[in-house]
């Protein structure tokens, strides 16, 4: 599949990494919950995966960054620099994406800044950060195979302590910062991702790791629940005269899935070994998506299966903006449960919570007229016996449960609607029957000597593209995943 990747939001996505997800169920949290919750929901906005990310134009629209270089203030850190590529004329009272980024070896710290920047746009600027943690050429180069300016802890301190330093002095979201790494830096990122989960899991500080042309350095035990997006070019089967870096990719990325974990892979047609404009597209999308305005959609892409974002007020209030996430990910009781938890929490400042505080009356506001909207579409759907899309019955289900005593929503007929999709209607239950075969897959997936079974379900699956006219999603994203299988 060369078009872009299809961005479907689908109702069983929240429990469709079954063998990792079910252990986080249990009545007791555990450590790093949170980030476990939040994964779930980023997980659903791009899962499953049924193509390739960007689209062959590979542009971006980058916005105009300040560049500035700073000394790392840690003992043993001394020779090793850190660089700050800064959208021009944030507004210090809102918060921005941070992009953390590691160059690759024989590259250059600053290059490899300035080139990731390049995710960074006016509708959603991200501020990206890195260090030079090899030694450099006389005249300031790259060169495979130079030594490392300090050890391998030092260099990850040192990291600690410039991403600390930025997130103090530059008005970055902590709800928004991630890691990435190109080449040999995608054994920092992910090195890096592993230490924290494993040092102090409560605090977390990555919403997702992107790993460019290499694989990354984690177990099972130590990996970090949240989204893996890795990229790779179709070109890099040689590197370095001998280096098989799409192999060990697909390897990598089969070995994450394996293990029950939210991965995508992206292979470019055509790239060698860098980080190139679709890689810029991959990546920006995913932030936009992950508490930022949403990525835009792409001309030829033919979306009009994709829930829209809900039409809240925009908001730079943080506790606002992540109840808006809840609603968009039709978590509309958990938005609510949310607003009362921050109103019950006295460990927030009084002031921090006065946005937030009424807002279950927009929610209400919002749902009232947004279930009209989708009962409306999905009874044209039955009308037309054609299979409605996925999300109008999550957002159909979610909403009448959430009031289901108000007004607005008893005795209005929408559970009459729902109760003929579950029992009566030949398109849904073909759906059902599809969505069931994915989930059966990925279990299969995720259990210990489970592959070849979970291989043939894809297989299986796949066979079944051209039902409902081909719109469903889920023999698309089984044949996606097979393009990448490894065995």
């Amino acid at each position: 599949m060369t078009g872009r990747l299809h961005w479907w939001l689908c109702a069983a996505l929240l429990c469709v990494f079954t063998a990792y997800l079910t252990a986080q169920d249990a009545p007791e949290a555990k450590p790093g919950q949170k980030t476990i919750d939040r994964a779930k929901r980023d997980a659903a906005k791009f899962l499953p995966q049924a193509g390739l990310g960007g689209d062959d134009t590979a542009k971006t629209t980058p916005d105009k960054h300040t560049f500035e270089t700073v000394k790392i203030d840690v003992e043993g850190c001394e020779k090793m620099e850190g660089y700050i590529s800064l959208p021009e004329n944030l507004d210090k009272s809102k918060k921005y994406a941070l992009m953390f980024t590691f160059h690759g070896n024989g590259d250059v710290g600053q290059n490899r800044v300035k080139n990731v920047a390049r995710i960074s746009s006016e509708r959603d600027p991200v501020i990206t950060i890195g260090v030079q943690y090899q030694q450099l050429t006389e005249e300031g180069k790259g060169k495979m195979g130079l030594p490392q300016l300090c050890s391998a802890d030092k260099i990850i301190e040192g990291s600690r302590w410039l991403l600390d330093k930025v997130m103090k002095d530059r008005p970055v979201d902590p709800n928004r910062v991630f890691v990435s790494g190109f080449s040999w830096g995608t054994s920092w990122a992910s090195g890096w991702a592993r230490k924290e989960w494993t040092d102090d899991p409560e605090h977390f500080p990555f919403r997702a790791v992107f790993l460019y042309s290499s694989g990354g350095a984690v177990t099972k035990e130590t990996c970090p629940p949240v989204p893996w997006i890795c990229t790779v070019g179709s070109n890099e089967t040689k590197v370095a005269g001998s280096v098989n870096v799409l192999a060990a990719v697909r390897h990598f990325c089969n070995v994450l899935a394996s293990w029950g974990m939210p991965v995508l892979y992206h292979e470019i047609p055509g790239m060698g070994h860098s980080v190139n404009g679709r890689c810029h597209q991959i990546t920006r999308d995913v932030i936009n998506e992950f508490g930022g305005p949403g990525m835009l959609p792409y001309p030829d892409a033919g979306d009009s299966e994709r829930a829209e974002p809900l039409p809240f007020e925009p908001s730079d209030d943080q506790y606002v903006k992540e109840v808006i996430e809840l609603c968009n990910a039709d978590e509309w009781q958990a938005a609510l449960d949310r607003i009362e938890q921050i109103e019950d929490d006295k460990e927030i400042d009084r002031k921090a919570k006065r946005e937030v505080k009424h807002f279950d009356k927009d929610i209400e506001k919002i749902a009232k007229k947004e279930i009209k909207r989708v009962d409306d579409l999905v009874q044209e759907a039955i009308k037309a016996e054609k299979m409605p899309a996925p999300y109008l019955i999550r957002r159909l289900r979610a909403i009448s449960e959430t009031w289901a005593k108000e007004s607005w929503i008893e005795g209005k007929g929408y559970d009459e609607t729902l109760s003929f999709l579950d029992t009566d209607f030949a398109p849904v239950k073909r759906e059902q029957e599809r969505e069931q075969m994915m989930k059966d897959a990925l279990a299969l997936e995720a259990q210990e000597g489970k592959r070849a079974d979970a291989k043939a379900r894809y297989n299986e699956l796949a066979k079944r593209a051209d039902e409902d006219e081909g719109k469903s999603v889920w023999p698309r994203a089984a044949e996606y995943r097979l393009k990448w299988w490894v065995d």
